[in-house]
């Protein structure tokens, strides 16, 4: 019976690892288009999302600035090393993304970033040991005795993969 149960909870953690790691993917293409000051995507400037989009590319030191988000992001999510951090920063742009999605109707791209939120809670639900004392109006914290640490062979393991992939867009220049 307990080796069922740390069966069904290693394959919980190593289903976690796998959505950050696929998530943080995600992060890169357009990440490193914004760094380069490239633009995100050819949308018709007449219209509003276009406009938008060209607006926001030329602002330039904003545009690289969200770019720049989006690679910290990335990077803490393959490395296993500020997790909850790296939750609520994906949880915040991807929520910005799908809010904009819906504003101006681009209705495929919001039933894609329902999923990255959905991902997002899941990402802070299971850290949110470590998120709820932001939260916790009491004076009293209490400290979790039940805290993983993160294997270093596995940080350098999510770094390597992070550089890998990053190198990859770079060269192939294969974003969207």
């Amino acid at each position: 019976m307990e080796e069922k149960a740390k069966l069904r909870s290693s394959l919980r953690y190593y289903s976690i690892l796998v959505l950050r790691f696929v998530v943080a993917t995600v992060l890169i293409p357009s990440g490193l288009l914004k760094i380069q000051g490239k633009r995100f995507s050819e949308i018709c400037p007449e219209m509003y999302a276009g406009s938008f989009f060209t607006e926001l590319h030329y602002t330039g030191t904003y545009w690289k600035f969200l770019g720049f988000c989006q690679l910290l992001t990335a990077l803490l999510l393959f490395t296993q090393r500020y997790t909850a951090l790296a939750a609520l920063l994906f949880f915040g742009i991807c929520s910005n993304i799908l809010v904009f999605t819906l504003s101006v109707g681009l209705n495929d791209k919001s039933l894609i970033m329902i999923f990255m939120v959905a991902s997002a809670f899941l990402l802070i639900g299971w850290d949110w040991y470590q998120i709820k004392p932001l939260f916790n109006t009491s004076k009293n914290i209490h400290t979790y005795s039940n805290i993983q640490t993160v294997p270093i062979k596995l940080q350098i393991i999510g770094l390597a993969a992070y550089v890998v992939v990053t190198v990859f867009f770079l060269l192939f220049d294969t974003y969207y």
